[in-house]
């Protein structure tokens, strides 16, 4: 039996510092068949040029390729879907301006081989880019991963699992009935996508690998998703919206009203700039108002 062609898609905005290493990552990958797509969300630099370059020298790697530049930004979700929408692999590995490991590929196709899966999530390794030191990994080494659908669904719901998105490898057939990314959430891709998931029955099987190294840089894409494109809204009104439009909705309708309560307030405070981490008595007064209503 064949390998099963597996498509990577780089999204990619303002990246021409990291984009060129990414590249170069899955170019190394010890697995084959590969297809490649690029979506370049409307850069103001020069990424586009360097991956048209890049992709003129190393095409030949790839079963196919394609550069994808956008003609407007269109924030990240809307961009993950450009990507995906374009590739016809039966497998997706999706990467923004993170380093792959060289086997990474070969060990998730391996994983799913002997493993009924959908989609496959695994272990980052943080390094800190200007001095490539290495940090801890997420999950911890340790980690207990949940099972079952309804327990990963609960545990979601209730901020207690760790699911980490660099490492997600997934098939195109589930991306497919999900209706792929909801693009009402410009700069929030993961978590939406996870709750599709769980809503519609499927699970993440849990690879305790490191696959991804995951790059910690103040101008990081996946640090600062308030700086991308024309993009005004900061990151915390999208995660507030994700959380108002279906979290929220989703911890009362399995009567999980401790989270429910102790998340709202963490809204309130966060948003009227009462509680953070420089404020003890903030954090004082958020723990006792949780305490009171018994979290």
């Amino acid at each position: 039996m064949s390998n099963p062609i597996v498509s990577v898609i780089v999204v990619s905005y303002n990246a021409s510092r990291t984009i060129l290493e990414t590249l170069e990552s899955i170019r190394l990958q010890t697995y084959s068949p590969l297809e490649l797509i690029i979506a370049e969300d409307h850069s103001t630099d020069d990424t586009a040029l360097k991956c048209e370059k890049w992709l003129a020298e190393n095409s030949k790697r790839f079963i196919s390729s394609k550069l994808i530049v956008n003609e407007k930004n269109l924030g990240v979700s809307a961009n993950l879907n450009v990507g995906v929408r374009a590739s016809s692999g039966e497998w997706i590995k999706v990467i923004g301006d993170d380093v792959l490991l060289p086997d990474a590929i070969e060990r998730n196709v391996n994983f799913a081989s002997v493993n009924n899966c959908n989609i496959i999530v695994s272990m980052m390794q943080l390094f800190i880019e200007e001095t490539g030191e290495k940090l801890n990994t997420i999950p911890a080494k340790d980690y207990q991963f949940p099972e079952s659908n309804h327990q990963q669904y609960i545990a979601s719901l209730k901020d207690k699992i760790t699911i980490p998105s660099p490492t997600w490898f997934y098939k195109r057939d589930l991306y497919d009935c999900l209706g792929g990314y909801d693009e009402r959430f410009r700069l929030s891709d993961d978590i939406p996508f996870a709750y599709k998931i769980f809503e519609s029955g499927y699970h993440f099987s849990y690879m305790p690998e490191v696959t991804v190294l995951y790059r910690v840089v103040q101008t990081s894409l996946s640090n600062n998703r308030n700086q991308t494109g024309k993009q005004k809204q900061p990151y915390f009104e999208s995660r507030s919206l994700v959380y108002h439009e279906l979290q929220a909705p989703a911890l009362r309708k399995n009567r999980l009203y401790g989270t429910l309560v102790r998340n709202n307030l963490w809204y309130y405070f966060y948003k009227k700039k009462i509680y953070s981490r420089d404020n003890s008595i903030s954090r004082y007064l958020y723990g006792a108002l949780c305490t009171i209503v018994k979290l």
